[in-house]
């Protein structure tokens, strides 16, 4: 079956015979439906959300999301166990945020620090520029 579109009203994709197409109809040698756009099946997404997904996991825009929630994953990594920030006793949450935007400032700091490719590169391989 090959996907056929997403109705967003009614939260189902649709799926069609992989031998019909909208003009001709489903030109199999033996059909698999009496109807002359072919078989058509839906499927609720609301059963498996995680199944099928909004964009589709094979798109472009599904790894554009998937790489920013990685570098998300990391940050927050970053903040909660490299620079402790739950270990901090605070009774406040005026402290809490400013503990939070100190370590925040610490990311942005390490992230300066860090050389460029091409310094990399050379240190690596001990090649002079």
């Amino acid at each position: 079956m090959h996907k056929d579109g997403y109705e967003a009203a009614k939260h189902r994709a649709k799926y069609r015979c992989p031998k019909a197409n909208r003009k001709r109809g489903c030109f199999c040698e033996h059909p698999c439906s009496p109807a002359k756009y072919g078989r058509t099946v839906h499927i609720f997404t609301d059963d498996n959300p995680r199944l099928f997904n909004i964009p589709p996991r094979d798109s472009k825009a599904w790894e554009k999301e998937y790489d920013r929630r990685t570098s998300v994953e990391r940050s927050n990594k970053r903040e909660k166990e490299d620079y402790k920030l739950e270990d901090g006793r605070h009774r406040s949450t005026k402290m809490w945020y400013c503990r939070l935007y100190g370590i925040m400032m610490l990311q942005h700091l390490d992230a300066w620090e860090m050389p460029s490719v091409e310094a990399f590169q050379e240190s690596l391989l001990g090649l002079a520029a």
